[in-house]
C-alpha cells in the first residue's frame, strides 16, 4: 500500500499544483490581452478545481481516508511547484513580471506533465489490481479534462505567434 499511497498523494498534488499555477496566473496576467487571458486562466483552474475533488474523494472512497495525507500532498507540492519556477524566471518581461506568453508556456508545461504521470498512473493501478471501473471512469475522465485544457492553452500560444 506504500507505494499505492504515495502515486495517490502525487496524483493530488499535481492536481492542487495545477490549480496554483492556473489561479496565480489568472490574478497576475496582463497587458492587452488581459481580460480573454484572464477568462482563459479561470475556465482551467475551475476544472483542475473540480479534478481535483474528484480525484480525492475517488481515492478516499477506494483506499480509505489514509491514503490522501495532508502533509505527503504539501511536501510533494512544494516540490512540484519549486520545478516550475524555472520557467517563470525564464519568461520576465522588462518589468520583472511574468510575460503574457510566459503565463500560457508554464500552464502548459503543468499541464502535458500530468498527463504523462497520469499514464503512469493508470499502468500502476492497472498492475497491481487496483483500477476499477469507477477509478478507469475517473482517470479518463480528467485526462479528458485537462486535454482540453492543453487545447485550449495551445490555442492561446499559437495566436501571439
Amino acid at each position: 500500500m506504500d507505494k499505492l499511497f504515495k502515486l495517490v498523494n502525487l496524483y493530488v498534488a499535481s492536481l492542487k499544483a495545477i490549480v496554483h499555477i492556473h489561479q496565480h496566473n489568472h490574478w497576475t496576467t496582463k497587458g492587452d490581452s488581459f481580460y480573454a487571458d484572464h477568462l482563459l486562466f479561470s475556465k482551467v483552474y475551475e476544472s483542475a478545481q473540480e479534478d481535483l475533488d474528484l480525484a480525492a474523494e475517488k481515492f478516499i472512497g477506494l483506499f480509505s481516508s489514509s491514503s490522501v495525507d495532508f502533509d505527503m500532498q504539501n511536501d510533494l507540492l512544494n516540490k512540484i511547484l519549486k520545478k516550475y519556477s524555472t520557467i517563470i524566471q525564464n519568461n520576465l518581461d522588462s518589468n520583472g513580471d511574468v510575460s503574457a506568453e510566459g503565463h500560457v508556456k508554464l500552464s502548459l508545461s503543468i499541464e502535458k506533465d500530468f498527463l504523462k504521470m497520469s499514464e503512469s498512473a493508470y499502468a500502476f493501478f492497472e498492475k497491481e489490481g487496483k483500477l476499477s471501473l469507477g477509478l478507469d471512469d475517473m482517470l479518463a475522465s480528467i485526462a479528458s479534462s485537462r486535454e482540453e485544457a492543453i487545447y485550449l492553452l495551445n490555442q492561446r500560444l499559437n495566436d501571439m505567434s
